[in-house]
């Protein structure tokens, strides 16, 4: 492996950018935008930096996409301009699209992104083959692909090493100081206009029809897929069937963790299966033979295990996206290993054609994951809340009676859901409608509290979602930079103005100018701290929570002055439904009176 001359670098990168305009654009855009991301985390420029940068993410593999499926129809460059000009004007409308700064963004338009991403990748994969041209030349088109990607990021790394070496060189020999920064610089600069540059000056051309393609192994993927991918993939199928055989054993349902593993071997065994297609012509070992030749049969009843893992999940809390990708995955694979089972022809078009069709299904449409998901959440949130009259009339309302610990659990996930997907408000009677952005306000309104079990010690550890947002410290006098800890009465030496009080209900305002300490006044925590445990997870007895300025501001009137207590990081603990503060750092802002 000869790593490449600076002049070949050169002219590498002008007959990618002749060849692939689009795709060069992007890759240069988008590496240009997120160093300025990098500087500019936090500014006004943050949201039209994301959006900007992700466009051109997704615009890397989609106009790379239509221009190898142009050239695979011996397209001439007009035509081949043209289309690169419309996949211009589709992006433009997915950059409106993209607006990261809309509310609960990560949950609504994220997955289909995400979604999309993928299914342009895997259009980079196939575009050229949407045709009648053999497997073999798909498979060796593709096997290309993999090996310029790896070669192109093993070259990237070695530059990168040697030019962070000549850099940190600089820093210490002549005493030119070289911000960290510039290494991120300049390792996103190589991976990505570099690294793009190097994949498409090596992209395959398929101008002419060529399904007389000679498939010969080096010795590299002969002795990755023989001796380091196949024996891998065995150990984890041997792990899994040994873990269904306890299953059956014990006879005893499967946790949901299961069907990530067997998801995660089957996709490295799908890889492995294809590039191991053709090696059984040259190889004729039995385990080369072997492993192509069972693989399927494997791999089907471990979706047997997946579906069982997922269906109990899903029986036991309703769909959400995560649970309706893993059950979409099953599906997918389920239907792969009967095709590769029942067909003859074995074209392995159909695996990446079939799994863009499925990741479509599932981000966009009525039977989105989205949008089922809702459904169901909505049907176990009504279902409960009818059962202990708090849903009538097609509104949820205020009750008294008691929910059993499941049931809290289960109000509390399904409101929590519907609220980060803004799906709470048709649920809402409109004299209410104003708590469908505060899931937490909706919870004390309707009587529910977070599910927490009888007698259990629960913790939330709390942390600012962005220490470098400002604080207002219009209206106050004083400030201090407090540490709080809860101490019991016996135990407890008032050193500071500002304690917590032995129960962790109250912040206490001393005055220490007497001879003895005095306590001014008390301020209760209990309503902050009821807000802040309902985002706790009933069925978990540690969490994490990072809050926004808004949630860890809290403005506390008293007799004789005024606080505000801003929180940067503390430990809350829930005892028999309870919560109290254990301890926190912080700021606190006074007003006299």
């Amino acid at each position: 492996m000869k790593i490449p001359s600076p002049g070949f670098l050169v002219s590498a990168f002008f007959q990618a950018f002749v060849r692939f305009p689009g795709a060069m654009a992007s890759a240069i855009g988008g590496t240009i935008l997120l160093i300025g991301l990098i500087e500019n985390h936090g500014n006004d420029q943050e949201n039209f930096l994301t959006r900007t940068m992700i466009t051109c993410l997704l615009g890397l593999s989609f106009m790379t996409a239509l221009v190898a499926f142009g050239e695979s129809r011996a397209w001439n460059k007009s035509k081949i301009a043209l289309a690169q000009l419309i996949g211009f004007l589709l992006l433009t409308l997915c950059w409106f699209w993209l607006d990261t700064k809309m509310e609960h963004f990560e949950y609504l338009i994220l997955p289909k992104y995400l979604a999309l991403l993928l299914v342009m990748h895997l259009a980079v994969a196939v575009a050229p083959f949407l045709n009648h041209r053999s497997v073999q030349a798909f498979w060796d088109y593709n096997r290309n692909l993999f090996a310029n990607f790896v070669i192109g990021a093993a070259f990237t790394f070695i530059l990168f090493i040697g030019l962070a070496l000549a850099l940190l060189a600089v820093d210490q020999l002549f005493g030119v100081r070289i911000q960290d920064e510039w290494y991120v610089r300049l390792f996103v600069l190589l991976a990505g206009i570099f690294n793009t540059a190097y994949f498409l000056f090596h992209f395959p051309e398929l101008t002419q029809e060529d399904d007389q393609t000679d498939v010969a192994y080096s010795w590299v993927f002969r002795n990755l897929c023989k001796f380091i991918l196949i024996p891998i993939v065995l150990l984890y199928f041997l792990i899994l069937y040994a873990f269904g055989a306890k299953i059956g054993l014990e006879w005893e349902l499967p946790e949901g963790w299961i069907s990530s593993l067997v998801l995660g071997f089957s996709v490295a065994g799908i890889f492995t299966y294809l590039l191991n297609f053709y090696l059984s012509e040259e190889d004729k070992s039995t385990l080369v033979v072997q492993f192509k030749r069972w693989f399927w049969w494997v791999l089907l009843p471990l979706t047997g295990l997946l579906f069982l893992a997922i269906g109990r999940r899903i029986g036991d809390y309703g769909v959400t996206e995560e649970r309706f990708l893993v059950a979409t995955l099953g599906v997918w694979l389920l239907l792969n290993c009967l095709y590769f089972l029942i067909s003859k022809t074995d074209n392995l078009k159909f695996i990446p054609i079939s799994l863009g069709l499925f990741a479509l299904a599932w981000a966009f449409g009525p039977l989105s994951a989205l949008s089922v998901s809702m459904r169901s959440q909505t049907g176990i949130l009504t279902e409960i809340l009818e059962r202990n009259e708090r849903f009538a009339a097609g509104s949820l309302k205020p009750g008294n009676k008691p929910l059993t610990d499941k049931e809290n659990g289960q109000v509390y996930s399904a409101i929590l859901f519907l609220s980060q997907r803004n799906a709470l408000a048709p649920l809402l009677p409109v004299a209410v409608d104003t708590l469908a952005r505060d899931y937490g306000q909706v919870l004390e309104w309707l009587n529910v509290g977070p599910g927490l079990q009888e007698g259990a010690i629960r913790t939330l550890n709390l942390s600012a979602e962005d220490y470098t947002e400002p604080m207002s410290v219009q209206g106050f006098d004083l400030d201090y930079r407090i540490d709080l800890f809860r101490s019991q009465k016996e135990d407890r030496e008032i050193k500071q103005v500002f304690m917590s009080s032995p129960d962790g209900l109250f912040i206490e305002w001393w005055d220490l100018g007497q001879e003895k300490p005095v306590l001014i006044e008390s301020f209760s925590l209990k309503p902050t701290l009821d807000r802040w445990v309902l985002k706790m997870d009933p069925k978990e007895s540690y969490n994490y929570a990072n809050l926004s300025m808004a949630e860890r501001s809290i403005l506390l009137n008293g007799k004789k002055g005024n606080l505000r207590l801003v929180l940067e990081n503390g430990q809350v603990d829930v005892e028999n439904n309870q919560p109290r503060l254990e301890s926190a750092n912080c700021w606190i802002l006074l007003k006299k009176k």
